[in-house]
């Protein structure tokens, strides 16, 4: 009984700090420095270089980002009816 608790104890501490999926690393701080195109491609994790590209995208106007809209407007509301064409089948 001793050595079956001992044994099921050794197995739960061996097994407790395995996992298959390796620590994604931090995203850097959103910042002109970081926002270069060198620094961005230097990030390995997809999502997280995609995340942080798409924050960059929109960090500061003056820095080539984007600048927020006062009026979003929808691309149907963009689109003028009569510059459209039908498509023919």
């Amino acid at each position: 009984m001793k050595k079956t608790m001992l044994l099921a104890g050794l197995v739960a501490v061996l097994v407790a700090g395995c996992d298959n999926k390796p620590a994604i690393p931090p995203m850097p701080e959103v910042n002109d420095t970081n926002c270069r195109i060198e620094a961005i491609k230097k990030i390995e994790d997809r999502a997280t270089r995609e995340k942080f590209a798409g924050q960059c995208s929109r960090w500061s106007p003056a820095a080539g980002g984007i600048a927020p809209t006062e009026k979003p407007m929808n691309w149907l509301e963009l689109a003028d009816p009569k510059d459209q064409k039908e498509a023919k089948p």
